[in-house]
């Protein structure tokens, strides 16, 4: 049985102990002493519908097929018009709707019986739908057809939008042109519920209230300049960022089903207290508001990953799987009988799991991530948050289902040989180093087999690729030019399971028309160039790339795919010692390349400063080889280009400059690092006829450099 005082029937919202504290902090002063105090409305209406679209766990589309932008006081003002404005017809709404309506209006009727099924509309009706859906916390049930009822019988629609802002993993879509107006509130995502905030989308001319309130400047001006200042503070997912994991943890431990919106969860007809919280014969809903505070006390600061929970990394080149690219500690695959499967709920993954569940960073596998995020940085951890969770069993860290997300690197094939990059993930480079084993140490050699062409069928034989698969991410080595990757394509797309699949792949961009063919077939796209400097910079770090016809097929692609909403673009950029010096050179040019003549987005853009935490793919060659007085020169230069770039309107370009200094910064200089950078230098150099010395008068400097 649940507690009744952590498990209510009132769903209300969560309110963060932060929302208060910023509001105590509100300049009222200020605000007062400006000539037309809280002349906001105009500024108000941008934030907010600027606000809405800032989700990065939901996705709203189709607002601005509305002419009209009205503040309102909350949603329920937008809901009193509407009871006035169709006094005439008959209000119809689903089981489990907000009943604030029932109450007021009294000529309602349900769109579904008791068992569910969907009532049509009639002519006379009008309807109202919250969007997170009132009874469920996802989306409406019948909701398609609906909206197709409405439009062919003329019926007015009217949508919900209150909870917007406790929710993830929703897609609001109001397109459909039997939508007539759409409104928000402020109310439960930012904590302005007594301060009445909102607005309303429409197409309306006429002179009820809420536009000639509008069209006079009749309103609550000094609630639209709180709403702006808790706005610019909180976006919509500060909730579902941080009480994610409780309710999930909530909801396993006590057997409720966790739903899209935070403060809510649903009992299965075998609970014991199914019929307590049943609402409209239909709905076993609970608040579990009270519950998520209890948690906040227990462990105020908690972590949560999907990756565990959700994803499978394989490296073929050593026959080593993980969770994600970016742990520390990889597991060999031949320790579980090539089984991945086997491997997917074994000791190993059950700990890591657990430490989750708890809250906290595993003390190895994690280390990475934690830095970064300690430091204010973005981690690989965000890159996860969408997969849906599966079953969860809390106790024991299993996971019921099989992974929703691949990333999978079947070799070390690959066309280039980069500077910083190792044998396991490049032929050419494992070759320089077998050659060089006596300087590069027999211990760090990559130990790859040609036999290994037969381990795609781990792949293949362990489930993996199968109809639940939602991401598929390909690398290398270079996958455009792999087979193996191409016969995952064909699998995926002779199968069916392409439709439904996201797939990622990072490539080099030297050669992609033998991977074209494949890309249409799946869901959406996500094509990433590997592009870490630009000119003889990125040439002698890529050998033998060459910048001018890499930069053509980056072009050429994004020009092809544009238009496509399937397709994005992005970029990886791995910020080193090679290119330290001559980054004034480069980095201005990049970004502009990024963000003004791409257009690429930040969340499809990967800044990152090579190694942070002083791994091994990059010994020898990380910023610790650099003496503090060349160190301040490269620190300086980023301040340049940040300082070039400090009018530009995107400020995700700056924060990757100032993300990048902040690494730069952590990493503390060792004499011996720096004799192991030149010793790999001059090895490398060697190897591929380049010469670092070329670039920059301070390498010179540098490789002299003796204490």
């Amino acid at each position: 049985m649940l507690d009744k005082k952590l498990f209510q029937t009132r769903h209300n919202a969560i309110y963060d102990p932060e929302f208060q504290k910023h509001l105590a902090n509100a300049p009222w002063k200020e605000w007062l002493s400006k000539p037309g105090y809280f002349e906001v409305k105009e500024e108000y209406l941008e934030k907010i519908h600027a606000w809405i679209h800032s989700t990065k766990l939901n996705e709203v589309k189709g607002l601005e097929r509305f002419k009209h932008r009205d503040m309102i006081q909350g949603t329920t003002q937008a809901f009193d018009e509407a009871y006035y404005r169709y006094s005439k017809r008959r209000l119809r709404m689903l089981r489990g709707e907000y009943a604030y309506h029932r109450r007021i209006v009294k000529n309602f009727a349900f769109l579904d019986d008791e068992n569910g099924n969907y009532i049509p509309l009639e002519e006379n009706d009008w309807v109202i739908t919250s969007y997170p859906f009132c009874g469920n916390g996802s989306i409406p049930p019948h909701f398609d057809v609906l909206q197709d009822d409405c439009l062919k019988k003329n019926v007015p629609l009217l949508l919900d939008c209150a909870w917007f802002g406790t929710c993830e993993g929703i897609i609001i879509d109001v397109y459909h042109p039997a939508i007539t107006e759409v409104c928000f509130s402020l109310t439960k995502g930012i904590g302005l519920g007594n301060i009445r905030s909102g607005i309303r989308y429409s197409n309306y001319e006429d002179n009820l209230p809420i536009r000639q309130q509008n069209n006079y400047n009749h309103l609550p001006l000094g609630a639209a300049q709180v709403g702006i200042w808790q706005m610019e503070k909180f976006g919509p997912d500060f909730i579902p960022d941080k009480y994610l994991v409780m309710q999930n943890h909530i909801c396993q431990v006590h057997s409720l089903i966790r739903t899209n919106c935070m403060m809510i969860a649903m009992l299965d007809e075998h609970h014991a207290d199914y019929e307590h919280y049943l609402i409209d014969g239909i709905y076993s809903k609970v608040g579990i508001r009270e519950a998520i505070k209890k948690q906040r006390r227990i462990n105020p600061n908690p972590v949560f990953c999907r990756a565990p929970f959700t994803s499978v990394y394989y490296k073929g080149s050593n026959n080593s799987v993980a969770f994600c690219c970016a742990q520390d500690d990889r597991e060999k695959l031949a320790e579980y009988d090539n089984s991945i499967s086997k491997w997917w709920n074994s000791t190993y993954a059950k700990e890591m799991r657990k430490s989750f569940i708890d809250g906290n960073f595993p003390k190895i596998s994690c280390a990475k991530c934690e830095w970064q995020e300690s430091n204010g940085m973005s981690s690989d951890r965000v890159s996860f948050r969408n997969l849906p969770l599966s079953t969860i069993n809390v106790n024991e860290g299993i996971v019921e289902k099989d992974p929703q997300y691949l990333d999978y690197r079947p070799d070390n094939l690959c066309n280039l040989m980069c500077t910083m990059c190792s044998p396991s993930n490049s032929n050419l480079i494992e070759k320089i180093y077998r050659d060089n084993a006596d300087i590069f140490g027999y211990h760090v050699v990559h130990e790859y087999q040609d036999s290994i062409e037969d381990r795609k069928e781990i792949i293949f034989d362990s489930n993996l690729i199968n109809k639940d698969l939602l991401k598929l991410k390909v690398l290398g080595g270079e996958p455009t030019i792999n087979k193996k990757v191409h016969r995952v394509f064909e699998y995926c797309i002779d199968k069916g399971y392409a439709q439904n699949i996201e797939l990622l792949m990072t490539s080099n961009f030297t050669n992609l028309n033998a991977t074209y063919k494949y890309l249409d077939h799946f869901k959406t796209v996500k094509n990433s160039a590997s592009v870490d400097a630009t000119g003889p910079t990125y040439e002698y770090i890529r050998q033998p790339a060459k910048w001018r016809q890499v930069k053509k097929n980056i072009l050429e692609f994004n020009d092809r795919y544009k238009d496509n909403k399937k397709f994005k673009m992005g970029m990886n950029c791995v910020f080193q010692l090679a290119s330290a010096f001559t980054v004034k050179d480069w980095l201005p040019e990049l970004l502009t390349f990024y963000y003004d003549e791409l257009k690429i987005k930040k969340n499809e853009i990967n800044m990152d400063l090579i190694d942070p935490t002083g791994g091994p793919l990059g010994r020898g060659l990380t910023f610790a080889s650099l003496p503090p007085r060349f160190k301040e020169i490269v620190i300086s230069d980023l301040t340049d280009v940040h300082n070039q770039f400090k009018n530009h309107e995107n400020e995700d370009l700056k924060k990757n400059i100032t993300d990048m200094i902040v690494a730069l910064e952590y990493q503390k200089y060792d004499y011996q690092t720096l004799l192991k950078g030149k010793l790999k230098i001059a090895t490398l150099d060697k190897a591929k006829g380049t010469d670092l010395r070329s670039l920059h008068p301070l390498y010179k400097e540098l490789l002299e450099y003796e204490e």
